[in-house]
């Protein structure tokens, strides 16, 4: 089938800017693969997408592909127990996919926790009152859109110790059945939806807004299917429909407000069909699915020159007998700049020297004249100085200035102050002076630091500790 009402699309991205103005020769008749080598290095994140040989004949399969370890996987099992799993999408954290497949004969919304051996949770949990497809997450990943019954559902996603759950469930469009609507996605502020109504030549884009329900025409040319659209970041709306009624091949075009006229985009081939577009944020690069090569292929584009890679390379487009279709990036989640977490925040201590040399001195932002001591002596065994941030903190290092060191020594965290984690250990510490500690990977609110054999004659002491993270 031309077009596939079944289909999913990726997360927004900040890509190139719109273009204004229509361009119908900006395909390209039997556009060739860039080389191998030259393949957009600075894609190191992770692509979904689903293989199948015909729609709802059992062959559906949801991959991965991670561009940073260079692994092919296949994610859905036959133990799940669901049949035709396609049309996965990441959550905006890359921690869940979301995906739609047949259970107990019907078709349902799943989530699955990414490198869990769980099974995934059916959020719909039909058994034929209702049909379940097309799941996007919002861009903060608070709501679920999705199409049940011709309808676009709105849905609050919570997530309990059982896992995600859906609730406060509402019906965006409710016009089904005498109209169909299909292929939700939410604009970046979650304040409009798009979607396509109706069916065949007659399908076209329109966008609603959430808060009023007023809906107006986005794009819907007479006798050409438009359909499956993607907003990336800045509200720029991606979308395939068809190249002339005649053809009827697909090919993706843009634009960011109704008004404006389609931007077909350089990256189409002219004879055959191309769709799915999934941009990548902070680039000019797409996803798209594409038959160039004979059956459905998965391609990179850059929008703003036209070059195709092909990701043959990769294993993605190996076995020829199934379409690859639905393709999602997820990029990796940027890390924020490290800051001083620990700098006049409330300390506690296993034991003080004498009370000027308290606990609140490794943390008053001075490094030479104000410390925190521990008992001394043999007496002094194991001793603990800790801070409290407030909240539950990323941690990436530690700064310890000694005035009296410690040889054994570990760093842990805790989110209750009671059950700790060591995330940084030695047998080799020193007995004086500045000790940096960096690239720690651990969470918590409270961090202390856990001294088990003293490096001087004397007990612990610490001109200051400093915790570094987000």
């Amino acid at each position: 089938m031309r077009f596939r009402f079944f289909k999913t699309i990726g997360l927004a991205g900040l890509v190139f800017a719109a273009c204004a103005g229509q361009s119908n020769a900006a395909c390209v008749n039997s556009p060739s693969a860039q080389t191998d080598a030259s393949f957009p290095s600075s894609l190191t994140g992770k692509v979904a997408y689903h293989s199948y040989v015909s729609y709802g004949d059992g062959t559906s399969q949801i991959f991965t592909y991670d561009f940073s370890a260079r692994t092919l996987t296949q994610v859905s099992k036959s133990t799940w127990g669901i049949k035709d799993p396609m049309n996965a999408v990441f959550s905006p954290d890359g921690k869940w996919l979301a995906f739609m497949g047949v259970t107990n004969n019907a078709w349902n919304v799943f989530m699955w926790q990414v490198g869990s051996t769980n099974a995934p949770i059916n959020l719909t949990n039909s058994t034929g009152q209702t049909r379940n497809e097309d799941p996007k997450f919002s861009s903060d990943g608070s709501l679920l859109f999705f199409k049940q019954n011709g309808d676009v559902m709105q849905a609050t996603l919570s997530f309990t110790s059982a896992g995600p759950t859906l609730t406060s469930v509402t019906d965006v469009t409710n016009s089904a059945p005498s109209i169909e609507n299909s292929m939700p996605f939410p604009t970046p502020d979650s304040s409009a939806i798009y979607y396509a109504t109706g069916t065949g030549a007659g399908l076209g884009l329109y966008k609603e807004i959430l808060a009023t329900h007023t809906k107006v025409a986005f794009d819907t040319p007479a006798g050409l299917s438009t359909y499956y659209p993607i907003v990336r970041a800045d509200g720029t709306v991606f979308y395939a429909r068809w190249k002339d009624a005649t053809s009827q091949a697909d090919q993706i075009y843009s634009k960011l407000n109704p008004g404006d006229t389609p931007n077909q985009l350089p990256i189409n081939d002219c004879k055959s069909n191309n769709s799915d577009p999934s941009p990548v944020s902070n680039t000019s690069y797409v996803f798209f699915s594409s038959t160039t090569a004979g059956g459905y292929q998965l391609y990179v584009g850059d929008a703003n020159t036209g070059k195709r890679w092909s990701l043959t390379q990769f294993g993605v487009n190996a076995d020829s007998t199934k379409a690859k279709l639905g393709s999602n990036y997820y990029a990796g989640a940027s890390t924020p700049a490290a800051g001083l977490l620990s700098q006049g925040k409330t300390a506690t201590a296993s034991s003080s020297y004498n009370t000027s040399l308290t606990p609140d001195k490794a943390f008053d932002g001075n490094t030479v004249s104000t410390r925190w001591d521990s008992i001394e002596g043999s007496s002094a065994g194991t001793q603990w100085l800790a801070v409290d941030l407030g909240a539950v903190k990323n941690i990436t290092s530690v700064d310890l200035y000694w005035d009296a060191g410690a040889k054994v020594y570990s760093i842990q965290t805790s989110n209750d102050n009671v059950n700790w984690t060591t995330i940084y250990s030695t047998s080799s510490g020193v007995g004086y002076g500045h000790v940096s500690i960096p690239g720690l990977k651990g969470s918590g609110r409270y961090v202390r630091m856990v001294g088990t054999q003293r490096a001087t004659p004397w007990g612990y002491s610490l001109d200051e500790m400093q915790v570094w993270g987000y």
